[in-house]
């Protein structure tokens, strides 16, 4: 590898502007998740868990940001690796053509993100710049108790440490920005491995281990679709869904806040959190394809939701089974078209249809055989639920104002009935499943 020093302009919105929201790739572990654009600058992230404070917040106007970039004009474009979210950037350039494989280290460690970047020289030397600046706290704290022992980084930005390997040669800006431009000779590889942690950072990984074990844990947790409708791209589908899902089984809506669904209409919303009814949808889609292990993170996510909260169950929790805290503005100037907000005003709501779906999901796991004591309990506590709070108003499948929707109270009889349904499936030994839950054999 060839070095060459190198000054640039700030990261962060002043240098990456946001782009096209199809343009952004998405790594996900499980516990967090980052887009990376086209221009190889990693534009959002949040650290250590998916409700964090960003770190990487150029997508909504926000500094810091991380970026492997072509020093030459090129052409963007890239690919998923079959059945992963490892992701490769690839540039044409006047030179030749260049990639980045790009992964959030899989499966994800709930305390500390392991972003891995692999810059490929395909044909021709591959020159590019390098450019790190963490930004915690949506940019409050840049990094601090900067330093280099023996080719790796380390510092701290507000709570979190930092670790960097693969750029010893990177010089410190005037901003703050640690800066390297090196040249890959073709057909090689150069490696960089970043780590950002809540907690004491354990002794340092090679980046062939952190690759190796990644490739090998999604070709574990990725299955083959077989059904005879699933479309081609299923495994890519189940890959997003699962890199979108903690260990604790919720999966959270999107790994983004504040993106608009129209521009200055007002609808933009943080969708870092587990909504009830979406954890419900994607099981028993699940299901409809098999007993595959997205099921039963689903069922486990709802049941102990249910098992906590029975009549109280909130639409939506934090990944980790928490409360979503209250609606929140931030001063920066957000994706174009929408204003910056953190927390979710779901958490004042009363959603009726929480209770059917999770009905719903219960069903569909029974009828794959996955239903196990702890679950028929959930049953009984959505049935009673149901019961308990009937004749309530609630918001509604659209999250409007307070009222009596025929929706809400048609999913809870289709829950019921789903229930119901697969009761009497239930052998001898299961019988008193049933009567833990409270529903009477037939």
């Amino acid at each position: 590898m060839r070095q060459h020093g190198s000054v640039a302009p700030d990261l962060g919105a002043a240098m990456f502007a946001p782009q096209v929201l199809r343009e952004y790739a998405l790594l996900a572990d499980g516990e967090r998740g980052a887009l990376v654009g086209s221009q190889g600058e990693c534009a959002w992230m949040c650290a250590p868990h998916w409700d964090s404070p960003a770190v990487f917040a150029a997508l909504i106007g926000g500094p810091g940001g991380y970026a492997v970039t072509p020093t030459a004009r090129f052409v963007w474009g890239g690919y998923y690796e079959d059945g992963t979210l490892i992701w490769h950037s690839r540039w044409v350039t006047d030179d030749g053509i260049v990639e980045c494989r790009e992964a959030l280290a899989f499966p994800g460690d709930p305390h500390r993100a392991v972003l891995l970047r692999r810059v490929l020289a395909v044909e021709g030397d591959a020159r590019v710049r390098i450019a790190l600046d963490v930004r915690t706290g949506f940019g409050r704290y840049q990094m601090s108790d900067v330093k280099c022992d023996d080719g790796v980084w380390s510092a701290r930005s507000g709570p979190l440490r930092l670790r960097w390997a693969g750029a010893p040669g990177a010089e410190r800006t005037d901003a703050g920005t640690l800066e390297q431009t090196i040249t890959v000779p073709a057909g090689s590889s150069h490696d960089l491995v970043l780590e950002v942690s809540e907690q004491k950072l354990p002794g340092l990984a090679s980046a062939e281990m952190l690759w190796g074990e990644t490739e090998h844990a999604w070709s574990a947790v990725v299955p083959d679709i077989g059904a005879p409708a699933a479309p081609a791209d299923a495994r890519h589908a189940y890959a997003v869904l699962r890199g979108l899902t903690s260990a604790s089984g919720g999966m959270v809506a999107a790994a983004t806040m504040s993106l608009p669904e129209r521009a200055e209409q007002g609808r933009n919303y943080d969708y870092r959190y587990v909504w009830i009814r979406d954890q419900c949808y994607t099981g028993q889609a699940i299901a409809a394809s098999g007993p595959h292990p997205l099921l039963d993170d689903a069922v486990r996510f709802v049941a102990d939701r249910l098992l906590e909260d029975g009549p109280d169950l909130r639409p939506a929790y934090t990944a980790s089974g928490g409360r979503v805290p209250s609606e929140e503005a931030l001063t920066l100037p957000g994706y174009p078209g929408g204003a910056v907000k953190t927390g979710n005003w779901v958490n004042g709501q009363f959603q009726l249809d929480a209770f059917g779906e999770s009905l719903l999901l219960l069903s569909a796991a029974g009828r794959q055989e996955r239903l196990e004591t702890r679950h028929w309990r959930a049953i009984g506590q959505a049935a009673q639920g149901i019961e308990r709070r009937w004749t309530e108003p609630d918001a509604g499948v659209w999250e409007l104002h307070d009222g009596h929707w025929a929706h809400s109270r048609l999913i809870c009889a289709a829950g019921l009935r789903g229930a119901a349904g697969i009761a009497p499936r239930r052998g001898s030994r299961r019988g008193g499943d049933r009567a833990a839950a409270g529903i009477a054999p037939r």
